[in-house]
């Protein structure tokens, strides 16, 4: 049994833990629980983390490779953004679909376990154990001090949320792309990745969070709706 002032002690370490852990458990938990709700395939989800990290990686190199444009703020690198997102991440789900026989609904919300469960999920939960603040990047220790942290939950469902609504859209319009051997519905929710420029900005800007977070979960929300249309 823990004596009241280790009770006490051990209270208030896990209270003033870096939020960032909180965050990441936040991203894995909207990854992870979706994937309850879909047939479980682990060819499926296998292929899906396949075709999300080729778009990944093939951003990064694409980034990288004129890293000044990209983090310079203005109207052209914020378009750039959400064009390379347009571009790749639908591409390659659609790339990959050829591998996926049965299950587009699994298909699609494991390309958003990926993203946030993974890659977003699991590396901000390590970094919010294994660092203080202090330790961050000044402007990320900047915001997660500054900011409220049911304000930063929220906008962290929302978004999370969101990838998971578009990713679960390309998901589907990818397999039915492929199958059905009509492009048309990939064409129809691949524009939908534009939204990472309304991100981009306000990463390159520091503008509040919501200007991207709103208008990026009605644009998700459209996209699921189609999904779920293409399915019937």
């Amino acid at each position: 049994m823990l004596s009241s002032v280790e009770a006490i002690k051990a209270g208030a370490k896990w209270h003033t833990m870096n939020p960032l852990f909180w965050l990441g458990l936040i991203s894995v938990l909207i990854g992870v629980v979706p994937l309850s709700f879909v047939k479980r395939s682990w060819r499926v989800l296998l292929v899906a983390g396949a075709a999300y990290f080729s778009a990944i990686i093939i951003k990064a190199i694409v980034q990288l490779s004129f890293l000044s444009f990209f983090l310079t703020p203005q109207t052209a690198t914020y378009l750039a953004y959400g064009l390379l997102t347009a571009i790749t991440e639908p591409g390659m789900a659609l790339l990959f679909a050829r591998f996926v026989r049965e299950y587009p609904g699994t298909y699609g919300v494991s390309l958003a376990f990926w993203e946030n469960a993974v890659l977003l999920g699991i590396s901000e939960v390590i970094a919010g154990l294994l660092f203080n603040l202090t330790a961050l990047p000044p402007s990320l220790a900047s915001m997660l001090a500054s900011t409220p942290f049911l304000f930063l939950a929220s906008v962290k469902i929302i978004d999370r949320t969101s990838s998971l609504l578009l990713h679960y859209s390309w998901g589907v319009s990818a397999y039915h792309s492929y199958w059905r051997k009509d492009v048309k519905y990939i064409l129809i929710t691949a524009p939908f990745g534009m939204v990472d420029s309304l991100a981009a900005y306000v990463q390159l800007t520091k503008a509040n969070l919501l200007t991207a977070s709103i208008p990026a979960l009605m644009l998700s929300i459209a996209a699921f709706v189609i999904a779920r249309t293409i399915s019937k």
